[in-house]
């Protein structure tokens, strides 16, 4: 018979063995999850993580660096342009796609008890660059997008795209859950290897270049006195370095400018033009343009707004500079009046509504027939006199026709005077005509004074003005003056006499400024002028994302 401890042992040992298997189970448990994390650490290139666990508790605790990352060097780095190899699959790892500089700026703890719980820290970078980079590739703003996160910043839903593929498929910036952000906007990436398009050949974003017309060489002076400009291109450029001082090369005087490179920065909040390079075959002149009067108001203000609309025109990619709100405004009323345009000689009396006193056509006529006539009559009566007494009466009616004539002609002086200050003051104050109908007839008058071709418009006219402005201190101020004249009068609730006369003796640069306006006008109603002003403004408010 077995005794009690028999019963105990054979009884106890079992229920022993069942208590230590849970701890068996997960210690084992542990280190296949350890082995897991080690190969999906080996495989997504984490050679930097520290990892231990805990067998008693199955707690595997992996500290991953966080870093800080900037875009390489555009020029003198190949890698900028090409995906990286060893990019990782986790969670939080899609900065991992490119290539970037990286610092180590901390360590991020992560306790798992499952290998799929792994994920890479978000990388800390400066917004603005992430956004230029990516245009830089080819990428293309979401309108809707940026105008999502303008509005409700950290409250813009998780998915949201930001920027486009190339071919404006599939977003490649898209906002991302707010895991380990810190309360900062937390993003996430997506690129395919075909939409690689760009190369250094094509101008970053924020650089412009002016096509200048090929002319003969006797016709260009030094500096390229003689260019102008018929198109803006932001295509193939040479593989050098877009330095703030582009270093001169050979080609100098013996070579005729062709183009005129710039850049559009940023002084403060304004927008402002630097670096404008002539250039011979894209390739820098010695010779480059001073901007030192493109400095100070107004040049400072409308050189980089004519450059900026003339960018958007053209859809380039300058999202991270946006139009000032108060010229679109000016440039979408209707500020010009039409007796104005009537009275420079833009615009033919019957385009226009009626707004000027209309006067007797033929009151000259039958003012000139009753003269004739009282002077037959005073004549045949000369005639049935005595020889004496006609001739008295001769001599009396020609001093009295001489003191008529010098009357007349005071009158008729003083006549027109008032007429002329009249349909003066009826034309300022005529109906106001809107920018496209003034941009329009400047144009006309531009090409029937050759200053543009028959078939250009209103770019290429604002392209020569915005080059003539770079290259003369006295073109800027001149184009500058009609159009602060043209905001204050509307900011004084009209024209005034001496402003209509000031454009009378400025028509042509007067028509030059229409054709900024009209342009300014086009540009506002582009998705590109709008999504520039939320994309600049997203820019400002978040300096720094975490890039996941």
């Amino acid at each position: 018979m077995p005794n009690a401890s028999d019963i105990i042992t054979l009884i106890g040992i079992p229920l022993a063995v069942l208590g230590v298997l849970p701890i068996l189970y997960t210690a084992i448990n542990s280190l296949i999850t350890i082995r897991r994390i080690q190969r999906t650490l080996h495989r997504n290139g984490l050679h930097q993580a520290i990892m231990r666990g805990s067998l008693m508790s199955g707690i595997v605790e992996v500290s991953l660096p966080r870093f800080s990352i900037t875009p390489l060097d555009r020029e003198g780095d190949p890698e900028y342009w090409t995906l990286n190899p060893k990019s990782s699959n986790l969670k939080g790892g899609s900065w991992t796609l490119f290539n970037w500089n990286c610092l180590i700026t901390g360590s991020r703890l992560y306790r798992l008890q499952y290998s799929d719980e792994l994920q890479v820290p978000q990388a800390e970078i400066d917004f603005e660059e992430l956004v230029s980079f990516l245009l830089d590739r080819g990428a293309v703003p979401d309108v809707k997008g940026i105008h999502m996160l303008r509005l409700a910043g950290l409250w813009t839903p998780t998915g949201t795209g930001l920027l486009l593929s190339p071919d404006t498929t599939q977003s490649v910036l898209r906002v991302a859950l707010p895991n380990d952000s810190d309360g900062v906007l937390s993003l996430a990436l997506h690129w395919n290897e075909a939409w690689d398009r760009r190369d250094p050949n094509y101008l970053p974003p924020g650089w412009m270049r002016l096509q200048l017309p090929q002319q003969p060489d006797g016709e260009m002076q030094k500096g390229g006195e003689k260019a102008d400009v018929k198109k803006v291109d932001h295509g193939p450029f040479p593989l050098e370095k877009f330095t703030d001082a582009p270093s001169p090369k050979k080609p100098s005087r013996q070579f005729r400018p062709m183009s005129l490179r710039f850049r559009l920065g940023h002084l403060g909040t304004a927008v402002t033009i630097a670096n404008a390079v002539w250039e011979h075959e894209n390739m820098p002149l010695a010779e480059s343009l001073s901007l030192d009067h493109l400095r100070s108001p107004p040049a400072s203000t409308w050189a980089p707004s004519i450059a900026l609309a003339l960018g958007l025109s053209k859809s380039l990619p300058l999202y991270n500079h946006h139009l000032d709100p108060s010229l679109i405004s000016l440039a979408t009323r209707d500020t010009v009046p039409c007796g104005v345009l009537v009275t420079l000689g833009l615009l033919d009396e019957s385009e226009a509504p009626p707004w000027e006193t209309k006067y007797d056509r033929f009151e000259f006529a039958r003012r000139h027939h009753s003269e004739i006539l009282t002077r037959q009559r005073e004549i045949a009566s000369e005639n049935k006199m005595s020889p004496d007494q006609a001739a008295i009466a001769r001599s009396k009616r020609l001093a009295a026709e001489m003191q008529q004539t010098h009357d007349r002609m005071r009158m008729d002086m003083e006549r027109d005077r008032e007429r002329r200050v009249k349909q003066q003051r009826e034309a300022v104050g005529s109906s106001r005509l809107d920018t496209i109908a003034v941009t329009n007839a400047a144009v006309k008058y531009l090409k029937a004074e050759k200053s543009i071709g028959e078939s250009e418009g209103t770019e290429a006219a604002v392209v020569a003005v915005l080059v003539g402005m770079m290259k003369q201190e006295e073109r800027a101020m001149e184009v500058c003056t009609i159009l602060e004249r043209w905001r204050a009068w509307i900011d004084r609730g009209g024209m005034t006499i001496e402003d209509l006369e000031n454009l009378e003796k400025n028509l042509l640069v007067f028509c030059n400024a229409a054709c900024i306006m009209g342009l300014i006008r086009d540009v506002s109603t582009k998705e590109e002028s709008q999504v520039a002003l939320d994309m600049r403004e997203c820019v400002q408010h978040w300096k720094k994302v975490r890039l996941g």
